[in-house]
């Protein structure tokens, strides 16, 4: 199978705050991140193609920032009791991008260093 995958994934554990179709707002288990989206997972299904608002909680100077970030769910399927979705992030807010760029050049940089 052909990767179509354009950006390097980091393993997360954080909740993520996600309003499908801005309609009512939902927690999932984020479990990865890269600079073009999420996976996701949660109790609650949800269909791909649907758009979706999202808010990820990154490290900031001042403690912790809520990036806002606009996209679709890609991909879903249910994992037992779990809905296993990826979200195609399609725009991040101006004010909030430096966070999620410094963000992820972190993760990116952690993962390049010797481990001990």
């Amino acid at each position: 199978m052909e990767e179509k995958r354009s950006s390097r994934r980091f393993r997360i554990n954080q909740l993520i705050g996600y309003f499908p179709n801005r309609e009512e707002y939902l927690w999932a288990e984020g479990i990865e991140i890269s600079r073009g989206g999420l996976r996701c997972s949660s109790a609650a299904a949800v269909d791909p193609l649907t758009n979706v608002f999202i808010m990820i909680g990154v490290p900031a100077p001042e403690g912790e920032r809520l990036v806002r970030c606009e996209g679709y769910v890609a991909h879903s399927r249910m994992e037992g009791d779990r809905c296993v979705f990826g979200i195609r992030i399609e725009h991040v807010s101006d004010e909030d991008k430096p966070y999620y760029d410094t963000y992820l050049e972190g993760l990116e940089t952690d993962e390049q260093a010797p481990q001990a």
